[in-house]
């Protein structure tokens, strides 16, 4: 089954970069959150983040696995693609990668959240919405 990319642009700023040159390990995380956040809203149908109304966004990141490839060494527009490939009752692994506009990719692997209850904070199932659009989205 061909899984289906959910890309998202991002932007690397100056104020980004370490003295080194080169953006340092933890932005990434940023950027893949603003992804999340977006792939989110599209699966929800909206235009932004409100776990009040939408409680299948109130998710805790249970795992993350990132592989360092390529320094990023400038400022400049980027791209996150995450793909899903697995869904649980309450859980979605996603795999990212962090690219150029060249192709070139600079971090890849793989992101677990968790959907926690607005109530109980504790974990419960997504939505049966929610998780159909999940599921469209991985072929």
């Amino acid at each position: 089954m061909q899984k289906k990319p959910f890309t998202f642009e991002t932007e690397i700023f100056f104020d980004e970069l370490d003295a080194l040159g080169v953006l340092h390990h933890p932005r990434y995380f940023h950027h893949l959150e603003r992804a999340q956040q977006a792939f989110f809203e599209r699966l929800l149908g909206v235009e932004d983040f409100n776990p009040e109304r939408d409680e299948d966004i109130y998710v805790v990141v249970h795992s993350l696995d990132a592989a360092f490839k390529v320094p990023v060494r400038k400022p400049g527009p980027y791209m996150v693609e995450y793909t899903i490939s697995r869904i649980r009752a309450g859980g979605v692994t996603m795999q990212f990668k962090f690219s150029d506009p060249q192709g070139v990719v600079h971090c890849s692997g793989s992101r677990t959240v968790c959907k926690l209850s607005g109530k109980t904070h504790q974990p419960t199932e997504w939505s049966q919405g929610f998780r159909q659009a999940l599921e469209a989205w991985v072929g």
